[in-house]
């Protein structure tokens, strides 16, 4: 299987080629230019939601973007048959197709958090870069796994698409990604925790805080994402 996984990974790479520019952009120019953007708008307390967010937006929604949009692809052109038959579990070919995306998005995540520091518009311990390192792990497992269980469910390519793309957006920017968990109102409050976002913008923005409960919102994270993983095997992958 090692052998299978180190193919899927190289064959990842060598996709991500060909969108390097686009890849660039959003990987560099776009969340730098939000935060010199909004740092003339966005003061105090505040902050540390806004620069969270725009990590989390990096992160966590581009897996679950690209991940459903990989195995949709791969459906469509007969690879996925190929690679059911080798016997590759389902969350080890998530995270290897992906794995490109999510080390531009973590790199992006940290690049996000390296302007808003050389600007002043925040300070980070490194107790904390350490625990940020940890929540983007997680969080980009996690968006893996949730674009892993959408592709499970809908095998229209198109669909797919149109569905992984509306529920990227929207968990950014419905969940309480950019503003306090707190202010979610109690009859929503449900709806906000079967948001996957929901706990990677928690425990993403106690991490820039430095707060220990940040831990607690990973294995909340890790245990989505194990939830998410768990039903996509059980619903498996047709090709």
């Amino acid at each position: 299987m090692l052998r299978e996984l180190t193919s899927l990974i190289e064959m990842s790479f060598r996709q991500m080629k060909a969108y390097l520019a686009v890849n660039l952009f959003f990987a560099i120019v776009f969340p730098v230019a939000m935060i010199f953007g909004f740092s003339y708008i966005v003061r105090g307390p505040a902050v540390y939601y806004f620069v969270s967010g725009v990590i989390v937006l990096q992160v966590s929604l581009s897996n679950i973007l690209s991940v459903p949009q990989n195995i949709g692809w791969d459906r469509e052109n007969g690879r996925l048959s190929l690679i059911i038959s080798m016997g590759v579990p389902l969350w080890a070919y998530a995270i290897a197709m992906t794995l490109p995306n999510n080390l531009y998005a973590m790199g992006s995540g940290l690049l996000v958090l390296g302007v808003a520091v050389a600007m002043g518009y925040l300070s980070v311990s490194p107790g904390g870069l350490a625990m940020l390192v940890l929540a983007l792990l997680v969080s980009s497992i996690q968006g893996s796994m949730v674009g892993l269980l959408m592709a499970a469910r809908i095998r229209n390519w198109r669909l797919l698409q149109q569905v992984s793309q509306i529920a990227g957006f929207g968990f950014s920017f419905f969940a309480p990604v950019y503003f306090p968990l707190s202010v979610v109102p109690r009859y929503l409050l449900p709806l906000a925790m079967l948001e996957p976002t929901t706990y990677a913008a928690q425990a993403i923005r106690l991490s820039l805080l430095g707060d220990p409960a940040s831990f607690v919102w990973d294995l909340g994270t890790a245990a989505y994402g194990a939830v998410m993983a768990a039903l996509a095997s059980k619903w498996g992958l047709k090709a």
